[in-house]
């Protein structure tokens, strides 16, 4: 008499497709460009998510356990490092190139006095404007200049490093984001209060103007 042969163990294609949008998902909050880990990491993070709940189902909890403890546990650290690596970069190229140069002859000079030069005035809603219509044309005018920017506050929060900033209210939703301020300054701020800041452009993140070094006048 023939004997029935043991049933091959079923394989496991949702946990399979979960650990690659887990792997598409941190490289996409690796890679330094703006909106990238935003926009499409975190929905791949949750489709990782649910298709470690549907191997759960189906194949009992040790087939989907570690995709979605991943996905809840180390995707968020995963993104902090894209963050961190993004935000670095993002300095560095806002740096003014001053290694090449060669140092003034201060002993010619001394007589001579050099004028400041004034800040660009312009409000926050323009300065989001500027931006929105042409990005490379608002760094010419904008990156690395000294602004006085005009406009309410939308928001007082602190950023990754618990370093206050201010985001000005620039239309129904859109914002412009003030850094450097002191926590006292920031701290003695209220929701609508409206502001005159110094600031030094530094270009765009993720779609909203953002600055650098700046004082409340």
């Amino acid at each position: 008499m023939k004997t029935a042969a043991a049933p091959l163990p079923s394989s496991n294609p949702a946990g399979i497709a979960a650990w690659l949008m887990l792997g598409i998902a941190w490289l996409c909050f690796l890679i330094p460009f703006p909106g990238l880990g935003m926009f499409l990491g975190w929905p791949l993070n949750m489709v990782a998510f649910i298709l470690a709940v549907v191997a759960m189902a189906k194949g009992g909890a040790g087939k989907g356990i570690a995709q979605l403890l991943l996905s809840l546990v180390v995707s968020p650290l995963v993104y902090l490092v894209g963050v961190v690596v993004f935000a670095g970069a993002v300095s560095a190229i806002s740096q003014p190139a001053l290694d090449g140069k060669a140092p003034a002859d201060k002993s010619s000079h001394q007589d001579i006095a050099i004028a400041p030069v004034a800040p660009v005035e312009i409000t926050a809603r323009q300065l989001y404007r500027d931006y929105e219509a042409n990005e490379v044309a608002a760094d010419v005018l904008y990156k690395g200049k000294r602004l006085l920017i005009s406009g309410g506050v939308a928001a007082i929060q602190t950023d990754l490093l618990d370093e206050p900033q201010v985001l000005l209210k620039a239309g129904s939703v859109e914002q412009v984001m003030i850094s450097g301020l002191s926590r006292e300054a920031a701290g003695a701020l209220s929701k609508g209060d409206a502001v005159l800041a110094a600031c030094t452009g530094n270009g765009m993140i993720q779609g909203a103007p953002v600055t650098r070094d700046c004082e409340l006048q």
